[in-house]
């Protein structure tokens, strides 16, 4: 639920500054996606959004923590300064549900201000890609680690 701003559009940029996918912006680019950015927060155990939901917006966490669940699994935690949306910005259907595991507060980033971002800013363009190849690395790295869990339990079994 979008909440009146604690944060003012300056603090805003700043904190966005620390973080990767806006690194490679100038202070202006910074200022003016900040701008467009507005406050949420939500309850323990609130879900942000489901699984098949084309969300409209970007996440990014300030303070708390909401966890990615899919089939009823926690795949992922995003914590401070993870952002979390990042395919339903984009129009592609959300394959988990999010929910806050904590009182959290994040900014996010209309999907019409994103694509206005992606398109004014080639920078920003090239920080989202890497946020999504780092999410796609992580993701293929737990991957293999099941993959192994299950391939050592297998052998166990035949033993």
């Amino acid at each position: 639920m979008q909440v009146e701003a604690t944060l003012t559009t300056i603090e805003r940029a700043l904190f966005l500054m620390e973080l990767e996918l806006f690194r490679e912006l100038n202070s202006d680019e910074l200022a003016t996606i900040a701008a467009e950015m507005v406050e949420m927060r939500f309850e323990t155990g609130e879900t942000i959004f489901q699984e098949g939901d084309t969300e409209a917006r970007m996440y990014i966490v300030i303070e708390g923590a909401v966890e990615h669940v899919r089939d009823r699994v926690v795949v992922r935690r995003a914590t401070r300064g993870m952002p979390f949306g990042l395919f339903g910005v984009m129009g592609i259907p959300d394959s988990e549900t999010i929910r806050a595991t904590e009182p959290t507060r994040a900014i996010a980033l209309s999907r019409e201000d994103f694509i206005e971002a992606i398109s004014d800013n080639p920078a920003f363009a090239v920080g989202f890609i890497r946020a999504l190849a780092k999410a796609a690395q992580s993701f293929a790295h737990r991957i293999e680690v099941l993959e192994k869990r299950v391939a050592s339990l297998e052998q166990r079994r035949e033993s």
